[in-house]
C-alpha cells in the first residue's frame, strides 16, 4: 500500500512540475516585457524571448514575406488576372461617367484642396510673358524693324503699302463730298477773306462764299485725281515706310514705353487666354475626345498598357517600396500585449495541449521514478 502511494505521489509531483514548467515556459515567451534588475544586476531570462528578439523576429518575418509570400511573381500573376482587369475597367468607366453626368470641372477638384490655382497661373503667366518681352527687347533693341518681321509677313506688309495712297485719296474725296468737308472749307474761305482785308474781300462782290467754296472743292477734287499727285503721295508713303522699317527696335520702343508695353501685352494675353474659362468648363466639354476614347477601346488599352508597365517594373517598385522594411516597422509598432494576445488567440488550443503534454510527461517520469525508487 505504501508503495502504491509513493508511486502515485511521485506521479502527481512529476505531473505538476512538468505542466507548471511548460506553463512558465509559454509565459516567458512574452514576459516580462522589459528587463528586470536586482541590486544593479540584470536578472536572467529578462525580458522574455519575443521582447528580447523582437527586432530579429520582425526582420525575419519581413524577409520571409517578401522572399516567399509577396514576391514579384505573385503580384504580376494577380495583375494579369482577368478579374483584376475587369475590376479596373469598371472602376475607370464608372469614374468617367460620374465626371460626365455631374459636369465636374477642374475648379471643382481645385476647390477641394483649397489652392488658388487660377491666381497662381495668371501670376506665373504674367511674369513669364514680361520676362520674355524683356529678353526679346534686350536681344533685339538695336536690330532694324524689318529684320524682326518674318520675310513672308514683311512682303505682305510691303504689298499693302501700295494700297495706302488710293485709300488716302479715297478718304480725301469722301471728305470733300461730305457735309463736314463743306463746312470746313466754308469756314476756311471766310477766315481767309477776313485775314486778307478789303482788297481781297472785294472778290465777294462778284462771287458768293458758296460759289467760292464750290469752286475750291471742285479744284481740290481735280487735283487729287491727277496722276502726279498720286505719285507724290505714294512716294512719300513709301519713303516714310522705308524710314520706319530701317529704324531700330529701340528707337521705336523706348525703355519707358517698353515697361508699359510689356505690362499691357501680358494683361491682354492673360485676358485673351482666359484661364478662368477653362477651369470652369466641364471636363467632358474640355476634353471630349478623351471621354469618347475611354468609353470605347481606350479603357482596355490603358489598363493593358499600365498592367504591362507595372508588371515589367514590379521588382523595382517593390524594391523601392522596401516592403520587408515596411513589414518590420509595422510589427515593431505592435504593442507587446497586443502581439501576445494575437499569438494566443491563434494558437490557444496548441498552447493548452503543450501544457497538458507537460503534465502527462511529468506524470510518466514520476511513475518511472517511483518504480526505480522502490527497487533501489
Amino acid at each position: 500500500m505504501t508503495t502504491i502511494i509513493t508511486i502515485i505521489g511521485m506521479m502527481l509531483i512529476g505531473a505538476i512540475i512538468g505542466g507548471f514548467t511548460n506553463f512558465i515556459a509559454i509565459k516567458m515567451l512574452f514576459h516580462p516585457y522589459h528587463e528586470i534588475k536586482f541590486l544593479g544586476y540584470k536578472l536572467p531570462f529578462t525580458p522574455g524571448l519575443i521582447p528580447k528578439r523582437r527586432n530579429e523576429l520582425s526582420e525575419k518575418v519581413g524577409q520571409m514575406v517578401t522572399n516567399h509570400l509577396l514576391t514579384p511573381e505573385v503580384f504580376k500573376e494577380k495583375l494579369v488576372n482577368p478579374s483584376t482587369k475587369e475590376v479596373l475597367e469598371d472602376t475607370i468607366k464608372t469614374q468617367f461617367n460620374t465626371l460626365k453626368e455631374k459636369n465636374y470641372t477642374p475648379q471643382d477638384f481645385i476647390d477641394r484642396i483649397d489652392y488658388p490655382l487660377e491666381e497662381k497661373l495668371n501670376q506665373t503667366l504674367k511674369v513669364t510673358i514680361m520676362d520674355k518681352v524683356d529678353k526679346f527687347y534686350e536681344l533685339h533693341q538695336h536690330d532694324e524693324i524689318k529684320s524682326l518681321i518674318p520675310e513672308e509677313i514683311y512682303e505682305q506688309i510691303t504689298n499693302q503699302v501700295d494700297n495706302i495712297t488710293p485709300e488716302i485719296l479715297k478718304k480725301l474725296d469722301e471728305y470733300l463730298s461730305s457735309e463736314k468737308g463743306n463746312q470746313d472749307i466754308h469756314t476756311m474761305v471766310e477766315e481767309f477773306f477776313e485775314q486778307k482785308g478789303k482788297m481781297i474781300g472785294m472778290i465777294q462782290m462778284f462771287m458768293t462764299t458758296e460759289d467760292i467754296v464750290y469752286r475750291v472743292k471742285r479744284e481740290l477734287k481735280n487735283v487729287i485725281k491727277q496722276e502726279k499727285i498720286k505719285n507724290m503721295i505714294n512716294l512719300q508713303v513709301h519713303k516714310q515706310y522705308d524710314i520706319w522699317m530701317s529704324k531700330s527696335f529701340g528707337d521705336i520702343l523706348s525703355l519707358d514705353r517698353k515697361e508699359q508695353a510689356k505690362v499691357l501685352i501680358a494683361d491682354e494675353l492673360i485676358e485673351s487666354i482666359n484661364i478662368n474659362k477653362y477651369l470652369n468648363t466641364p471636363l467632358y466639354e474640355l476634353v471630349p475626345n478623351l471621354f469618347v476614347y475611354i468609353e470605347g477601346e481606350g479603357t482596355e488599352r490603358f489598363i493593358n498598357y499600365m498592367i504591362q508597365k507595372v508588371g515589367d517594373n514590379i521588382s523595382l517598385i517593390l524594391e523601392r517600396m522596401k516592403l520587408a522594411e515596411l513589414i518590420k516597422n509595422q510589427i515593431d509598432r505592435f504593442e507587446l500585449s497586443h502581439l501576445e494576445k494575437l499569438v494566443i488567440e491563434i494558437s490557444n488550443k496548441e498552447l493548452k495541449l503543450i501544457t497538458l503534454l507537460g503534465f502527462v510527461l511529468g506524470g510518466i517520469i514520476g511513475l518511472f521514478q517511483g518504480i526505480i525508487a522502490i527497487f533501489v
